[in-house]
């Protein structure tokens, strides 16, 4: 019964409109597996700068250790600041084209998020704590956060870095697959 209504419906359609619909279904179905060479571009970006951030994080956790002055950790704390903002910036690119993204790509967007958020959370509080107390730079309250922060950056660094290499290995998979003429794999796609 099922066959004679499918085939009634495409009876009902004119031809055009049949391969028309199959044709859209199929590049509709082709756009939300490939990957997006912008996303990719802009999860490069985000690593550059959560290097440079992570960068930061590690001098400003060194500072607790030394006799640098809460002038240098105010610097550095703006200057981490900037990076973490900037990250920010490409990450609202990404959700901005988060619809031409794979599968992988619109998931990597939904990791990273929570960790910018922490991290800029923690950055606020730092700052703050820091203005309010500018004599306690070696205290222990001021030295957990600095790690706290150095900790956080490493693991947004982590996640970007294992996401581009991730892009980075896949495209290697698909450009071997057509230089050797392979079936493509979907197994890879989740």
């Amino acid at each position: 019964m099922k066959l004679v209504k499918r085939g009634y419906f495409l009876k009902v359609l004119p031809r055009g409109a049949a391969v028309v619909l199959a044709l859209l279904g199929g590049t509709w179905l082709m756009a939300q597996s490939l990957d997006s060479a912008r996303i990719n571009d802009l999860l490069q970006q985000a690593k550059n700068r959560a290097v440079q951030a992570n960068h930061d994080a590690e001098l400003i956790e060194s500072y607790t250790r030394s006799q640098t002055s809460w002038h240098a950790h105010s610097l550095q704390l703006n200057s981490m600041k900037d990076h973490i903002n900037n990250i920010g910036k490409t990450l609202s690119e990404m959700d901005a084209a988060r619809a031409e993204g794979s599968a992988w790509q619109q998931e990597a967007i939904r990791d990273i998020e929570p960790l910018l958020r922490s991290m800029a959370d923690h950055m606020t509080t730092m700052i703050t704590h820091l203005n309010e107390h500018q004599d306690q730079v070696h205290m222990p309250t001021y030295v957990d956060y600095t790690k706290a922060n150095r900790e956080l950056s490493d693991k947004l660094l982590a996640t970007l870095e294992d996401y581009v290499g991730y892009a980075q290995a896949k495209a290697k998979a698909d450009d071997l697959e057509k230089k050797l003429d392979l079936p493509a794999s979907t197994s890879g796609e989740q």
